[in-house]
């Protein structure tokens, strides 16, 4: 059973779901739930399918439950992204602008492992889901100008931390998908991961200076990444500090400038 929660990915799922919450809290209208929802289940059938189109490839990973459990996954995949499709539509029927949003994210997710050989666009398209969520607010009519700016932090964010995932794999990536770190080599990679992460964080200080004691954690991240500690390492910093960053605009908002 832990391995079928662990494909989900859930930290990541739960961390897409809360960018959504906060882009309605900066926007300053009512959370749509059914939005958030459609998030999540998105994201998680976003991982799912990765996984699936991976299986082969994966094994040198040692991830093998997608290629061992076909019919299973392959069930569980189709279930997320019919729960996932049946929120879209519903939001849909409320502000199609809003559906229109998820249905791109859905698009995105779905199509992510089949344009992993083009430059810039396997990356691109992990950006472009991940922060998505923030920019639902906009959709529903809400004013844009501090939702942009959590948008530009979580894609810069959101970059780093997707070239740092591309360096733990590299040496297993060569020929299967194109990636930064295949492109540039692996320290260059990591000099273009830092400035990335470190913009975003200046970037969410401008959103709302409560984010502040919460991107200590993401700071420790980025310094571990520089004294060349594992990737993996710093992005569980990294994570935790998003996270309560997140939450830190959540619950205050532009209550502290």
């Amino acid at each position: 059973m832990t391995v079928w929660i662990k494909s989900l990915r859930l930290p990541i799922c739960f961390l897409a779901g809360l960018l959504a919450i906060a882009g309605f809290k900066i926007a300053d209208i009512p959370i749509s739930w059914l939005s958030v929802a459609a998030v999540f289940f998105g994201m998680c059938a976003t991982m799912l399918q990765n996984d699936w189109r991976d299986r082969y490839h994966d094994v040198r990973k040692g991830k093998t439950l997608a290629l061992n459990c076909p019919r299973a996954f392959l069930a569980l995949l189709l279930a997320f992204w019919a729960v996932a499709c049946g929120l879209a539509i519903t939001v849909g029927i409320e502000n199609i602008n809003t559906g229109t949003v998820l249905f791109f994210m859905i698009l995105a997710g779905l199509v992510y492992s089949e344009v992993r050989r083009i430059p810039m666009a396997p990356v691109t398209l992990v950006v472009f889901t991940s922060g998505s969520p923030v920019l639902l607010p906009i959709a529903a009519g809400a004013g844009a100008n501090k939702v942009w700016l959590l948008f530009l932090s979580t894609a810069l964010i959101i970059f780093g931390r997707e070239i740092t995932k591309d360096i733990d794999d590299h040496q297993i990536d060569g020929g299967y998908k194109w990636t930064i770190p295949l492109a540039v080599g692996s320290k260059w990679a990591k000099v273009i991961a830092v400035v990335a992460i470190a913009s975003g964080l200046a970037v969410a200080v401008k959103v709302s200076a409560a984010v502040l004691p919460a991107i200590i954690l993401a700071v420790i991240g980025v310094i571990l990444l520089l004294r060349g500690a594992r990737p993996m390492t710093a992005r569980i910093f990294l994570d935790a500090g998003l996270a309560l960053a997140l939450l830190a605009v959540i619950i205050f908002g532009f209550k502290i400038h």
